[in-house]
């Protein structure tokens, strides 16, 4: 782990320190984006700006949960694609790389112009629940919604 202290100013506005050398070294931020959303997406792209402004060689954004992953498409007329503009704020930013796990659809890789990495967990909650004895007709997996119905299968 990296020194780095990440507070509030008295008006509410999030500052982040690193409190070493990181000039040159492949630096990993596990940042998620879960409620409060909007806090979170600040406090990541305010860690990856500092990073980039401390030489880091490349910076990695490992987004356990990618906030507005639902806004990926024009659902209606004068309504935003928010996915994309995450994405675009993250790439202006400084990130080089995004490892991000079950996003909502998997075009928003394409929103990316940097690499992604899309990562599912579903083999290892799979694992998990045969090595817990969830298994056989009498176990019942639930989507969310109607986009993870096919996975829950």
């Amino acid at each position: 782990p990296i020194d780095a202290d990440v507070g509030r100013f008295s008006d509410g506005e999030i500052q982040v320190r690193i409190n070493e050398n990181i000039r040159g070294r492949d630096v990993f931020i596990i940042q998620s984006t879960c409620p409060p959303v909007n806090d979170h997406l600040m406090e990541l792209l305010i860690i990856i700006d500092t990073l980039k402004r401390a030489s880091a060689k490349r910076i990695t954004a490992v987004i356990p949960y990618f906030g507005y992953a639902r806004q990926d498409r024009k659902a209606a007329p004068r309504v935003p694609i928010t996915a994309r503009l995450c994405a675009d704020l993250i790439i202006t930013a400084g990130a080089h790389r995004v490892l991000a796990f079950e996003l909502h659809a998997g075009q928003i890789q394409g929103f990316f112009n940097i690499p992604v990495d899309h990562m599912f967990a579903l083999n290892a909650f799979a694992s998990w629940m045969a090595g817990a004895g969830l298994v056989g007709e009498d176990v019942v997996v639930v989507s969310p919604d109607a986009g993870g119905v096919e996975r829950a299968r």
